[in-house]
């Protein structure tokens, strides 16, 4: 773990960093589209969940035969 905190401070540095040079007005405008991205994300994670078969939003996912796979349910 000592490791990865060593890894990532640099990263986490950086950002803190980078975010005061960036103007007031590029952050709100930060703040109001990240909700609306997460939203979208969180709209379609759970189309491609229910497995409507919409075409590259939901997919139709076909049950798999095991006796042609390697699978270990018998």
């Amino acid at each position: 773990m000592m490791v990865f905190g060593l890894g990532t401070l640099p990263a986490m540095l950086g950002l803190t960093l980078a975010g005061q040079k960036i103007s007031m007005g590029l952050r709100n405008t930060f703040k109001k589209t990240v909700p609306v991205f997460v939203a979208f994300m969180a709209v379609l994670l759970i189309l491609r969940g229910l497995n409507l078969g919409i075409p590259y939003v939901s997919p139709e996912l076909s049950k798999t035969d095991c006796t042609k796979h390697n699978c270990c349910h018998k």
